[in-house]
């Protein structure tokens, strides 16, 4: 009877448990906590001012502070195309923004934006080594990267607009650098495909679309993600609601944050890739075949989107390359939009696999 009593207790405390924190998520701030985690800061005591530290060549790259239209500071790296650095051999100078910026100016060379994901800052491993894999692969990319409001040692609060504003402020930093929207690339990772998506929404909206939208590891919304999504790609916090549609509804009834990418990226008027790892738990691949679902077809698609829908659709032609990406074109609508499998990445290694780099230079039109 002890026995039975303790595990009488033991799941009344955790039944109040989850109930006191499905409550608490209903509140703007631990909502805002548990979505963006920047308080979980990575590397610790970071070296943003001293990019040599993370294994850059010196001068590569500037620490530089981006100001938004809210006169919030955010802190980002410019690291230079590896052509342009081994070119200017400025390793040993003592050099000016002058440097920096005419790089940016230069129509040789296209600039990356990249929009990293939730948690850490624009120093943590992962993150250095795709900067690092991206500009020397492509030798004529500048890449800028920037750690959004209460990330790294950015200024303020993150909420969903606050977002949008920072990468808004970063393409005004670079068009006040000559740098012409149609040599910005949007990619984003995570948190960022839905920041990305919105800023290529908007450039497109505005008539400067960008040069190509990169997503990896895609959602397509955060109330379609939310009941699934697994913590430390683990457990599905929120998992056990898809049992209580009532209290499911009340719940995203509550939410804040939308980053509803699902409703604009039919709008958007450039190349779109939507990248995915085959074993991706923490945001599985059916958000990026909705995403690419939208992407060719609109709203107005000829057919719902279903689980099957890519092997059944004889629209969308499949290339399997063995052992390593399964590849998905539109053969009649939207043309420029693509999705690729990498059968053996998972959600933040995505950019270790060899054809990412491939399908990114055939979308964005890069040299190799």
């Amino acid at each position: 009877m002890g026995i039975m009593k303790k595990l009488v207790a033991v799941s009344a405390f955790g039944f109040l448990s989850y109930a006191a924190f499905l409550l608490l998520l209903t509140f703007p701030t631990p909502q805002r906590m548990i979505i963006y985690c920047n308080w979980v800061q990575f590397p610790f005591r970071p070296k943003f001012s001293l990019p040599e530290y993370y294994g850059f060549g010196h001068n590569q790259v500037r620490n530089v502070r981006i100001k938004t239209s809210d006169n919030v500071t955010l802190g980002a790296w410019h690291i230079l195309p590896s052509d342009y650095y081994r070119r200017q051999d400025i390793r040993y100078q003592n050099v000016t923004d002058t440097i920096y910026d005419d790089a940016l100016a230069d129509p040789s060379y296209s600039t990356v934006v990249y929009l990293h994901g939730n948690a850490m800052n624009r120093a943590a491993p992962w993150r250095v080594d795709l900067y690092k894999a991206l500009t020397n692969r492509f030798g004529l990319v500048n890449l800028v990267t920037i750690d959004y409001r209460g990330f790294g040692d950015s200024d303020g609060v993150p909420s969903e607009e606050g977002l949008r504003s920072d990468a808004k402020a970063t393409i005004d930093w670079l068009v006040q650098r000559n740098v012409p929207h149609g040599r910005i690339t949007l990619i984003g990772h995570s948190l960022g495909t839905g920041v990305a998506t919105t800023l290529a929404y908007d450039m497109t909206k505005a008539g400067t679309p960008p040069q190509a939208l990169i997503l990896k590891a895609a959602y397509s919304s955060l109330p379609n993600l939310i009941f699934e999504y697994r913590m430390l790609e683990i457990f599905p916090i929120l998992g056990p609601l898809n049992y209580v549609p009532q209290l499911q509804n009340w719940v995203l009834s509550k939410l804040v944050h939308t980053f509803d990418s699902i409703s604009r990226i039919q709008h958007i008027d450039c190349p779109v890739l939507i990248v995915y790892g085959g074993s991706d738990i923490e945001i599985p691949g059916h958000n990026s075949h909705q995403l690419f679902h939208r992407a060719i077809y609109g709203s107005d698609a000829p057919a719902p989107f279903t689980k099957h829908w890519l092997e059944n659709d004889r629209m969308v032609k499949q290339q399997t390359i063995p052992n390593e990406a399964t590849v998905y074109t539109s053969l009649e609508r939207n043309p420029n939009a693509r999705l690729v499998k990498l059968h053996h990445a998972d959600h933040n290694n995505v950019g270790y696999y060899d054809y990412c780099y491939e399908a990114i230079a055939e979308t964005a039109h890069w040299k190799q």
